[in-house]
């Protein structure tokens, strides 16, 4: 039986762009909605990231320290996540006494929390691989050493502001719009094309079907008969006189 979630999965795909470009077009149209939606979009990537890592981290790591690292920085990026997440509920609540000015705050220090959760992320990684002999690879090496790339044009950007990230994270959406409208056509032509196969085998079965129906059964052929020789001529007889 066909799994019909591998079968049909092509429009999760075509569902999903259409909401990523929705959010894009959003995002660049709607200049007031940038703020809510930087902080939201962050502070649950944030979280998720940091919730996601918790068991199969802990479970991986080989030495007491190294866990203890790493869950001392997963509680640091939940803490951003909710200070972010929070702010952005008050943005939509729009409370203007002194909660307020938590989001005035977060607003303005937003390249510092993200270079924070940089920070607190690459000091983790170098404290785990450097200091208690975790495993690690050149790709994870050079992703960190770009991080650190990351968190100085971060402290050095002055300008960096929510229109900014968002017209960021719209291009971001509609890269990743394309990259499921391309999948998505592609599976659901592999669907098509299945549908095509199958009509052709049920359709070769049935031709199959038929032919042997309209052969006529062959009678089957006799068998000799084999007739033992008889001798009509009586032997003579041994008479005893």
């Amino acid at each position: 039986m066909k799994n019909p979630f591998k079968t049909y999965s092509f429009w999760l795909k075509i569902i999903g762009a259409a909401l990523l470009i929705a959010f894009a077009i959003v995002l660049l149209v709607s200049p007031d909605w940038a703020t809510l939606v930087v902080l939201i979009v962050t502070g649950l990537t944030i979280g998720i990231f940091s919730i996601i890592r918790i068991i199969p981290l802990l479970r991986s790591l080989t030495t007491g320290k190294a866990r203890l690292t790493c869950l001392v920085e997963i509680a640091i990026h939940l803490v951003l996540a909710g200070l972010l997440i929070f702010a952005a509920v008050l943005v939509i609540t729009k409370n203007e006494n002194e909660d307020a000015k938590l989001t005035e705050f977060v607003s303005e220090n937003y390249r510092f929390l993200i270079t924070a959760f940089c920070f607190t992320r690459v000091t983790s990684y170098f404290m785990c691989t450097v200091l208690f002999k975790e495993e690690t690879d050149k790709i994870k090496f050079w992703t960190h050493i770009g991080l650190i790339l990351i968190c100085c044009v971060l402290c050095a950007c002055n300008d960096l502001k929510s229109n900014l990230v968002a017209t960021i994270l719209a291009v971001i959406a509609l890269i990743c719009a394309t990259c499921l409208i391309v999948t998505g056509a592609l599976g659901y032509g592999r669907y098509r094309n299945q549908i095509v196969k199958d009509r052709e085998i049920k359709k070769e079965e049935q031709d199959n079907d038929e032919a042997n129906a309209e052969e006529p059964l062959e009678a089957p052929a006799d068998e000799k008969l084999i007739i033992p020789m008889i001798d009509d001529e009586p032997k003579d007889s041994d008479h005893v006189n």
